[in-house]
């Protein structure tokens, strides 16, 4: 299958190919996610050190496999211990390290992906992309700049579509989990306070600050599940996020 590429893009981007062709169900996420649907390279360009990725538990032996003949080496004692949700390789040409979760977003809050990885080719859904970003408990910058690039580069609907942020589902995803809602709302809030600092056009930023609006009275006006209705009755007294730090 060849050795690793000299772009992190492009030896990502061979990843997800090889898998395609060896059928095997994998999709990016994170800032390489983001990267791959930017319209505008100078924006959301940035140094990437890893890989994200989601793949099927049901395909783990095969997700080993395929690593093992594109020349990485799993890491064992990891794979051992949390290979049940998550397992990692590293390739030792460029040293880097791709992070394979398994069915399921792991991080600051959790949900199921297993059933959404046939919308996008080579990422998650735009919808569940922008919101592992918007979960985050303590936002960085380079959160805050994907966010915004996903907000002003990409399509916004009601639907599962290529390039376009499902604002439904994620009114429907944050309207299930009281602690998901509250990261999210917090994080709307935050990155439009910082939409004056970024070079923005007027055009983009007022486009942005539009969606960021839409997706907040989304979130409010969404019907709750009576599980999120509990929650919020306990409100932050208790432990609401799992501030995963970032390895």
């Amino acid at each position: 299958m060849g050795g690793p590429e000299a772009s992190i893009v492009e030896e990502a981007a061979r990843i997800i190919d090889a898998a395609h062709d060896n059928d095997v169900t994998l999709r990016l996420l994170g800032g390489l996610a983001t990267r791959i649907h930017c319209e505008h390279v100078d924006f959301c360009d940035r140094e990437y050190s890893d890989i994200d990725m989601v793949g099927l538990g049901r395909e783990k032996s095969r997700i080993s496999m395929l690593f093992s003949a594109l020349g990485y080496l799993p890491d064992e004692r990891f794979n051992a211990l949390h290979g049940h949700k998550r397992l990692k390789f590293e390739e030792t040409v460029y040293h880097r390290h791709v992070d394979v979760f398994l069915d399921h977003f792991d991080m600051d809050h959790d949900w199921d992906l297993s059933s959404r990885l046939d919308i996008e080719k080579y990422t998650l859904p735009l919808s569940d992309l922008l919101l592992t970003k918007l979960q985050i408990c303590k936002i960085n910058e380079k959160d805050i700049r994907d966010i915004l690039t996903l907000l002003k580069d990409c399509a916004i609907g009601e639907e599962d579509l290529p390039h376009t942020i499902n604002v439904g589902y994620i009114a429907e995803k944050c309207s299930e989990d009281w602690g998901l809602y509250e990261a999210v709302l917090d994080n709307l809030e935050h990155v439009g306070t910082f939409l004056d600092t970024y070079e923005l056009s007027e055009e983009d930023r007022n486009l942005v600050e539009r969606r960021l609006k839409l997706l907040t009275r989304n979130l409010i006006s969404h019907q709750k599940t009576a599980r999120w209705k509990m929650r919020s009755a306990v409100g932050r007294h208790l432990a609401w996020c799992e501030q995963v730090e970032e390895e």
